[in-house]
């Protein structure tokens, strides 16, 4: 018995500033992964991720949440880190961070 996993680098992801404009936030495809690692590059001085979701690529992102809070990720320039796994069944996601910045993400099923 084999068993196949999808596996995903999403190159550049642009995250938004929280006091930006979502839509600047790159729109990341998250249909069928259930894990993901962020990468963070040097430059960076994003400090916290928070994650928004939506069921459309173009619909209206709103922010992720547990029963305690929103999810976030804690990240620092040249770490990786793993996405939240509270984010798996969601469809479409976008990053905003404290600050602006970009990181890479490897999603896998």
């Amino acid at each position: 018995m084999s068993t196949s996993f999808a596996n995903d680098l999403v190159e550049s992801v642009t995250i938004c500033n929280g006091s930006g404009n979502i839509g600047d936030a790159t729109a990341i495809d998250f249909r069928g992964f259930r894990y993901g690692y962020i990468y963070m590059p040097s430059s960076t001085s994003v400090g916290t991720i928070t994650w928004y979701s939506s069921e459309d690529l173009d619909g209206t992102y709103d922010v992720c949440h547990t029963g305690s809070g929103n999810i976030t990720s804690t990240v620092a320039a040249s770490r990786s880190v793993p996405m939240p796994t509270n984010l798996v069944g969601a469809r479409f996601l976008k990053a905003v961070g404290d600050a602006a910045g970009t990181c890479k993400l490897s999603l896998q099923s």
